[in-house]
C-alpha cells in the first residue's frame, strides 16, 4: 500500500502550482512596481527639463521675462507634452518661478514638478514600495 502511494503522482502538479504561484506573483508584481516607479521618476524629470527648456528658449520674449500667465501656460504645455500625459500639470504638480541663482546671479528660472506614486503592492510585502513623492527641480540662469 505504501509503495502504491509513493508511485501515485495525481495531485503533484496542483501542489507544485500552489507552492510556486504566490512566490511568482510577488516577484512579478514587485518588478512591475519597480518599473512603474522608475517610469514616474523619468516622467517627472522629463517634464521639469522640458518646462525649463521652454523658459530658456522664450527667455528673450517679453512674455517670459516676468513669467506671465501666457508663459506659464506654455511651460505647462511643454511639461504635459514631455510627460506624455495631457493632464500632467494639474493642481500643484507643476510650478515655475523666477528667483536669485545660487551663485548670486540676478535671475534664474526655477521649474519644479512633483508627482506622487502609490505602488501596487502594500508596504508589508516589500519595504521599498511605500508611497513616494517624486520631485524634480531644474534651475536655469537667464541672462
Amino acid at each position: 500500500m505504501i509503495r502504491e502511494l509513493r508511485r501515485n503522482s495525481d495531485g503533484s502538479v496542483a501542489v507544485e502550482t500552489a507552492i510556486f504561484t504566490p512566490i511568482f506573483l510577488a516577484l512579478m508584481l514587485g518588478i512591475t512596481d519597480l518599473g512603474a516607479g522608475m517610469f514616474v521618476r523619468m516622467q517627472v524629470d522629463a517634464a521639469a527639463q522640458a518646462g525649463a527648456t521652454y523658459a530658456v528658449i522664450n527667455s528673450s520674449n517679453p512674455v517670459c521675462t516676468t513669467l506671465t500667465s501666457t508663459c506659464l501656460d506654455g511651460i505647462e504645455q511643454a511639461m504635459n507634452d514631455a510627460s506624455g500625459n495631457p493632464s500632467f500639470c494639474t493642481g500643484t504638480v507643476c510650478a515655475a518661478s523666477i528667483g536669485v541663482c545660487a551663485d548670486g546671479s540676478p535671475k534664474c528660472i526655477i521649474v519644479t514638478a512633483n508627482l506622487p506614486y502609490t505602488p501596487i503592492l502594500p508596504d508589508a510585502v516589500y519595504s521599498w514600495t511605500s508611497a513616494q513623492n517624486h520631485s524634480s527641480t531644474v534651475t536655469v540662469r537667464v541672462l
